[in-house]
């Protein structure tokens, strides 16, 4: 075993950190035979606690946090997921700036002058800045900061400490075998693809998973449109890419969670086809339980921005080595499980 920590001590026992600690302060609140059981187990690993009071007579590390979303329900959760990793890491002296930024309330893309006043954090995390118009800028600030983290899509040109993210290769198979179940006694698989912005490699990526998952299962991409992740573009080309399609479709997968004017047109248009969409949102809801969405693919991004907080403060704490990548947990949600995700 390596080096014991609060954190191995916490794993072990299956407590929070925090509570770990509480245990060697004599006023920390905590049930005395977890106190017990603690000092026990410090003991054991010959772990001493002055460690730990060393940690507290540190300055705080502080982590520096960029959002990009045009989804204000995706940021909102990516910042439930930093609260809860805080709560657990608070007592750690960890403090963390934040910095939000919504492309369809700004108009500005340019992001060098915030980004560049997070470089003396101790740590920093990014999310939605993997298109390429932002990799020389990332590289600066990378030249400057090396402990940098990249949640839910990653920029490949900028070297990381670590990614926090979705498998698109795993949402990809899940979709083609939700589709390719559902058009099992079909003797015709054509199968419609949306992607979002094809300048960012998350979409990408997800193209061609599903591509090869639909030739796999002896469906046909009949074609794959970029939507660029835009509502008011995406409304506007609709109706000729389904009027192209309409008597060939069987099924529609769309990478993006701006479906909402795909799901306005089925359901004024009509179309007898599973769709599968992505991420889970009030609209999709709503689809959902028209039965106009057959399923909808559900990644946990507060868990992405969590994790990520959590192991990048305890790589900046202790020096414990990151994975190059934590792939987490992704669901497909229909109507009848819905209710699971409120």
């Amino acid at each position: 075993m390596g080096e014991v920590t609060i954190y191995t001590i916490a794993e072990e026992l299956n407590m929070t950190p925090s509570m770990v600690s509480r245990a060697f302060n004599p006023s920390g609140k905590i049930n005395e035979e977890k106190r017990k059981l603690v000092l026990e187990t410090a003991k054991k690993y010959n772990f001493s606690p002055n460690r730990f009071a060393s940690r507290l007579s540190m300055k705080p590390i502080k982590i520096g946090v960029f959002i990009r979303s045009k989804f204000k329900v995706n940021s909102d959760r990516m910042l439930l997921g930093i609260k809860k990793a805080y709560e657990e890491l608070k007592d750690y002296k960890v403090t963390y700036e934040i910095v939000l930024k919504n492309p369809l309330l700004e108009p500005s893309l340019d992001y060098e002058e915030e980004l560049m006043k997070l470089k003396d954090c101790d740590g920093i995390i990014l999310a939605g800045l993997s298109f390429d118009r932002y990799t020389e800028t990332l590289n600066k600030l990378q030249a400057e900061n090396e402990k940098i983290v990249q949640v839910q899509s990653v920029n490949e040109n900028v070297k990381s400490l670590f990614t926090s993210k979705h498998s698109e290769e795993i949402s990809s198979y899940l979709a083609a075998d939700f589709l390719s179940s559902c058009l099992k006694r079909s003797t015709r698989k054509n199968i419609l693809l949306f992607t979002g912005d094809k300048n960012n490699t998350q979409h990408t990526a997800s193209e061609k998973f599903f591509i090869k998952a639909c030739e796999e299962r002896k469906m046909k991409v009949i074609e794959s449109v970029s939507m660029m992740d835009s509502e008011p573009y995406f409304e506007e080309i609709l109706p000729k890419v389904m009027k192209k399609h309409e008597k060939k479709i069987d099924g529609i997968y769309i990478t993006s969670g701006f479906s909402a004017p795909l799901c306005k047109y089925i359901e004024k248009h009509g179309g007898d086809y599973p769709l599968v969409t992505f991420d889970l949102y009030e609209s999709i809801r709503e689809y959902l339980e028209k039965d106009i969405i057959s399923a909808t693919i559900n990644q946990n991004v507060a868990l992405q921005m969590g994790s990520a907080f959590t192991l990048l403060a305890k790589h900046l704490i202790t020096g414990k080595r990151c994975p190059k990548m934590i792939n987490t947990d992704i669901a497909l949600v229909m109507k009848s499980n819905v209710h699971q995700y409120d």
